[in-house]
């Protein structure tokens, strides 16, 4: 058992302590993650939270057929496409971008690093919803094919075939960004 279903586990049997375990080891991540659906920071925030007191309240049951994880990420999948329905009408602007912590060892590469960071959080931005939730699941969060299947509602052939588009999309928005000064 992983370290979030136990202490999910741990939540459900009436220690406190495992359910603070879970939002310190997931919030951040899933925040980012349901970024990519509502691109607004403030309302995907919303969204994670709205996730962490749904666990809280209604204590769904886990099934340990897929990681901690992954069922984690497809509750905030669900929630994310909830609140796009429940501010359709919203106008959403760029999302702020996210801050890299410098390494005190050496400033010009952890700024270098950092301007990377962006340029590929900007270009991810700029690519369709889909790109932009697979190459977040598999190269940030490190998912397996297997759990962004199961998380984007798609099969392993779909996954695969939408990490090399996405790839590929990437590749093309960061050349054309390249080419226009912007790297």
């Amino acid at each position: 058992m992983e370290n979030g279903a136990s202490s999910y586990l741990r939540f459900l049997n009436g220690d406190k302590s495992g359910f603070t375990d879970i939002v310190r080891e997931f919030k951040d991540g899933l925040t980012l993650f349901i970024n990519t659906f509502i691109r607004d920071i403030h309302l995907s925030e919303d969204a994670a939270n709205e996730v962490f007191l749904r666990l809280y309240v209604k204590r769904p049951k886990y099934k340990s057929q897929f990681s901690f994880k992954t069922w984690l990420y497809t509750i905030g999948r669900n929630t994310a496409i909830n609140y796009i329905k429940k501010y359709r009408k919203t106008v959403f602007t760029d999302i702020e971008d996210c801050c890299y912590i410098a390494d005190e060892k050496d400033i010009e590469s952890d700024y270098i690093k950092g301007e990377q960071n962006l340029l590929i959080h900007q270009s991810l931005k700029a690519l369709k919803d889909e790109y932009a939730q697979i190459l977040y699941l598999i190269y940030f969060e490190e998912l397996s094919n297997a759990e962004a299947a199961k998380i984007m509602g798609k099969t392993s052939k779909q996954i695969s075939d939408l990490i090399y588009c996405a790839k590929k999309a990437l590749k093309a928005e960061l050349e054309r960004r390249r080419e226009n000064g912007q790297v």
